[in-house]
Parts: structure tokens; C-alpha cells; sequence
């Protein structure tokens, strides 16, 4: 073998293990949870618009009439 083929199997073979090692710590941390005092306090920050609150103002409304209004 010449020393350009070893150079690339060591370096397959160092991309394998990197590939093997991540895999294995992603699926390590993926079981980590938040705790019930972070998930269950009042002032979360709401990511996925669950939105309990309405969004309607309460007050009067009157109609614009762009024929009037441009008339002025």
C-alpha cells in the first residue's frame, strides 16, 4: 500500500468513529428533560402561539368610507 491509500482509511476510519461517537451522544441527550419548575410556571414564553388570550380589543369601531374621506 502506498502511503496516500493509508492516509485515506485512517481517515475513513477516523470520520466512522467521529460519526459513531456523535450519534451516541446526541441520542444520549435527547432523553434530557426540562425539570416541572421550568415547564410549569406562569410566565413561559409561548413559541408555538398557543394563545389562551384573545387578541380582540374591546372599544368602538366606526366604518371609513374612502369615497367620503377623499371628498375632504
Amino acid at each position: 500500500m502506498q502511503n496516500s491509500e493509508v492516509g485515506n482509511i485512517l481517515n475513513s476510519v477516523f470520520l466512522i468513529f467521529i460519526a459513531i461517537l456523535s450519534l451516541f451522544a446526541f441520542f444520549k441527550l435527547a432523553k434530557v428533560k426540562a425539570s416541572g419548575k421550568q415547564l410549569n410556571r406562569k410566565n413561559r414564553i409561548n413559541r408555538f402561539g398557543d394563545n389562551k388570550r384573545g387578541n380582540i380589543i374591546e372599544g368602538e369601531s366606526t366604518e371609513v368610507d374612502d369615497e367620503k374621506r377623499n371628498s375632504e
